[in-house]
């Protein structure tokens, strides 16, 4: 007697494999099943990912059927009780293009053991067209059991961990942005010039000093406007700015983005991240606190898909969206059963709450990080499109407070004219935002205009035919 069981196959192996998440053995009925018989075929249950969010879509239903043998162990009869249904389809915002691209170009910066994320999401829709997390793993593992050296492998490079959702980081420098507009809402005047002094151990950098601490710059002393000394990422500008209107409209407005919750994925890879609350600032906050949350150091921690809200918000005019992963729900044969179920795009959340002139000037600023030649994010540079961007870069330290990595990002959006894609990559231990994240930021870009390219090319042919 032969007997047909369905299996999963994830024909594209690593790509995407922390969005899609695996699966694994779980034979147990769910409700609706029959639950009282020792001779059910062999089952999977979605772990973790989309595969887990989505289980009840995508397994279907188990049948049920009773069966008469004979002493000599022949069928007799057969009666079917309950017929199975097969599960439906869960077609994802993903663009397979995109991913694939944007996975290459993460794992250039160091080999397959890259350690970081990379997301490309809609501005306007909230769907997610990429989303991509390094080291990565084959889910086809879980389907016919890991081996042992395979499994060593992923407990060796961390690779479980989907960094682009549900790892926590310091955000370094791309907190500026929110630093920035909460300091323009406060009544900053952009072309204000704010003077940094020259490190006396250090001539060629900045510094502040905040009562009995000192915070160091990369960047150099001298002059700031706000255009300069974003692009440039002064520390001591936006420590200056911040510490001048305090703290809480800093918080208020990194609370209207959300930060400190979740995202809204029904993958159980969704890290709320850590910010502080209005209360804290009445239990042992500090000047030099505030000097810390407006450069992103603690007490701020991010998941990259966190960042690309922000940069989203920022690109469409103060709309903070939740994420969109799932595009529709359909039958297995689209001819038969009934009609797609399409989740809505474009959710609004929160609004940022800032004038369109601060947005305009933010905009503007981070056109000049990548398009003035003092900017740190010209690597990303691209020709046929004008990026905004913001870099950023994180000290990791252990708890003696010694550096011991650093948390590399570049935050971005294009085209500055009307603002379609927010691309964020974030790389641990990397060099600068805008050495290391930078070129792979730009690889994202040349196939956003390749794939844009592509579909207008096609319109266009089905127009011709039509």
């Amino acid at each position: 007697d032969l007997e047909v069981q369905s299996t999963r196959w994830y024909p594209y192996g690593t790509t995407a494999a922390h969005l899609l998440g695996h699966l694994r053995r779980d034979d147990d009925s769910k409700e609706g099943e029959e639950a009282f018989f020792s001779f059910r075929m062999p089952d999977y249950r979605g772990d973790i990912g989309v595969e887990y969010g989505c289980d009840k879509e995508l397994r279907g239903t188990a049948g049920a059927k009773s069966v008469l043998v004979n002493n000599a162990g022949y069928r007799q009869t057969e009666n079917v009780w309950s017929p199975a249904e097969p599960g439906r389809n869960v077609v994802l915002t993903i663009d397979r293009h995109l991913q694939q691209t944007a996975e290459r170009a993460l794992q250039a910066v160091f080999g397959p053991t890259t350690r970081g994320a990379a997301i490309v999401m809609d501005v306007h829709s909230g769907d997610i067209l990429a989303m991509v997390s390094s080291p990565s793993y084959d889910p086809n593992w879980y389907v016919r059991g890991v081996t042992h050296e395979e499994w060593q492998r992923i407990i060796d490079l961390h690779a479980e961990k989907n960094r682009a959702t549900y790892e926590n980081y310091m955000p370094g420098s791309i907190f500026k942005t929110v630093v920035g507009m909460a300091a323009l809402e406060a009544g900053l005047n952009p072309e204000e010039i704010i003077r940094v002094e020259a490190n006396p151990a250090k001539p060629t950098k900045g510094h502040i000093r905040v009562d009995n601490h000192t915070f160091r710059d990369e960047a150099e002393p001298g002059d700031f406007s706000f255009r300069r000394a974003l692009k440039r990422s002064s520390n001591s500008y936006f420590i200056t700015i911040g510490l001048r209107i305090g703290p809480e409209p800093i918080i208020r407005l990194g609370q209207r983005l959300h930060f400190g919750e979740r995202a809204g994925l029904p993958t159980r890879q969704d890290a709320p991240g850590q910010f502080p609350s209005l209360q804290r600032l009445s239990s042992g906050w500090t000047r030099v606190t505030t000097g810390n949350i407006c450069i992103g150091q603690d007490p701020v921690w991010v998941t990259p898909l966190q960042i690309a809200v922000l940069t989203a918000a920022i690109a469409n005019g103060g709309d903070v969206l939740w994420p969109r992963l799932v595009d529709r729900i359909e039958a297995a044969d689209p001819t038969l059963g009934s009609p797609p179920v399409v989740l809505p795009r474009g959710q609004v959340r929160d609004r940022l709450g800032v004038s369109a002139r601060t947005i305009k000037i933010m905009h503007d600023a981070m056109l000049g990080d990548t398009e003035d030649a003092d900017g740190t994010g010209t690597k990303a540079r691209v020709p046929g499109i004008r990026i905004c961007a913001k870099t950023g870069t994180a000290q990791v330290q252990d708890t003696h407070n010694v550096k011991t990595g650093l948390t590399t990002w570049f935050a971005s959006f294009a085209p500055y004219e009307q603002p379609r894609y927010a691309v964020v990559v974030m790389v641990e231990d990397g060099t600068s935002g805008g050495t290391t994240c930078g070129p792979v930021t730009h690889d994202i870009y040349a196939a956003i205009l390749e794939w844009e390219r592509s579909n207008a090319s096609k319109l266009g042919t089905l127009a011709q035919n039509h």
